[in-house]
């Protein structure tokens, strides 16, 4: 069996990071992603090859990943992924997948059992996927051992809204209720410190969108707040129709992002691969990757 690619793990002090890569490519046209820019304005403002996360043809590079932290005696798992066993018949690049989730954390020597924090930065299918797993004719936590960190604000968002709304996704039913249902999941408060990770709400790209801050270290993560370099230089740029709250999002890019450079803080964001920092000031924002 092939596992999946793991990258790391990087130190940060008494802590390890490893990305748990299930996919990277090239995921759409520059158009989807952002409608009303000019692909030479889109390239003009992205970083130099290769980390251009552009190719040649105007296809936007994103990848699908999750993070493992491990440290004095905890293993968090940071996102969710897209999980197995799912329908997704719109997505069908994600319909009832069957990746080795549990033989690629082995390889980290990590159980399903020994992870004690599962963080769900927000409720998109892509970040929770792998918060369930089929259990018979349902879905049972992944994580057997785990409290599930969620702003309580998602839930509300997703547990009240209809299914004929153009939001609604069956990951609520499959991968997030499941764990409410067993009451599992544990409703994190600002500033609140949990397996290492201090937890920041951060609405905009959906209500309850929370970002992650590696306790006594420069590290954050910040989920969806980014779908491309191009967006430290130009947090006004919006990519498509992905936040619930398109002025929300902007203004936590103007609030965080000139935070992370002056602090030289290292930056995982889901969609963007490899980690970065941050450089410059004001309007002159610029994307630097560690590697």
């Amino acid at each position: 069996m092939t596992l999946l690619e793991t990258r790391g793990p990087r130190r940060f002090g008494d802590w390890s990071v490893t990305q748990v890569v299930e996919w990277e490519g090239d995921a759409l046209p520059h158009g989807r992603m952002f409608p009303d820019l000019a692909l030479d304005a889109l390239r003009a403002a992205s970083p130099p090859p290769p980390h251009t996360r552009l190719s040649e043809a105007g296809m936007v590079v994103t990848a699908n990943q999750f993070f493992v932290v491990q440290g004095e005696g905890d293993v968090s798992v940071i996102e969710m992924g897209t999980g197995n066993g799912k329908s997704r018949p719109h997505e069908p690049y994600w319909d009832h997948q069957n990746l080795p989730y549990e033989e690629t954390l082995a390889s980290l020597g990590v159980g399903l059992e020994d992870v004690r924090y599962a963080f769900i930065s927000h409720g998109h299918l892509d970040h929770t996927g792998f918060a369930t797993s089929p259990a018979g004719d349902g879905w049972a936590p992944s994580f057997p051992n785990a409290r599930y960190v969620m702003h309580p604000r998602e839930w509300e968002y997703w547990g009240e809204m209809a299914s004929d709304n153009p939001r609604w996704h069956p990951c609520v039913e499959d991968s997030l209720r499941p764990l409410v249902d067993a009451g599992v999941v544990h409703w994190g408060a600002e500033g609140e410190v949990l397996g290492g990770l201090r937890v920041h709400h951060a609405p905009g790209h959906t209500p309850g969108k929370i970002v992650l801050e590696l306790h006594g270290s420069p590290v954050w993560f910040v989920g969806d707040m980014l779908h491309h370099p191009a967006q430290i230089a130009h947090p006004e740029w919006s990519a498509a129709d992905f936040d619930a709250d398109r002025d929300g999002a902007i203004a936590q890019r103007r609030k965080y992002l000139p935070m992370l450079a002056d602090t030289g803080a290292v930056v995982y964001a889901m969609h963007l691969g490899n980690p970065f920092r941050i450089e410059g000031s004001g309007g002159g924002l610029r994307y630097v990757p560690l590697d």
